[in-house]
């Protein structure tokens, strides 16, 4: 397995990127061609829906970046770690998450399956 740490630094790049280009080259650098991302609310498989999927949590979430909240675990080709976002004035809501990947033999992710922790209450529709 390569540096699993500069894995995980790549792919939390690729969530904050704001410009489309290096976004789109980070995401290329970070997940295989055939890489999956699948959570709760949005999933993407390959590089086009994976870019596309970021940019859509961006519109959603401006201001808001991932930051690591705990060391990354790693054995044989799986990668554990969590996320934090938001709790500043830019982005008062608090989220935090933590994602289990596996690493490809070339060295990028070939999935990873994210888990929200904590965030706000949705509002109950009246």
């Amino acid at each position: 397995m390569s540096n699993v740490n500069e894995i995980v630094v790549r792919y939390l790049e690729a969530w904050n990127e704001r410009d489309a280009r290096r976004r789109r080259e980070l995401v290329a650098k970070t997940w295989t061609e055939d890489g999956s991302y699948f959570d709760r609310v949005r999933d993407g498989v390959g590089h086009d829906r994976i870019d596309s999927m970021i940019a859509t949590a961006q519109e959603h979430f401006p201001g808001y970046r991932l930051n690591l909240a705990s060391g990354i675990d790693a054995h044989h080709d799986y990668v554990r770690f969590s996320w934090v976002a938001g709790g500043t004035a830019e982005a008062p809501l608090y989220i935090k998450g933590t994602d289990f990947a596996v690493v490809a033999g070339d060295g990028r992710l070939s999935s990873v399956i994210g888990f929200t922790d904590a965030a706000p209450a949705p509002v109950p529709k009246q």
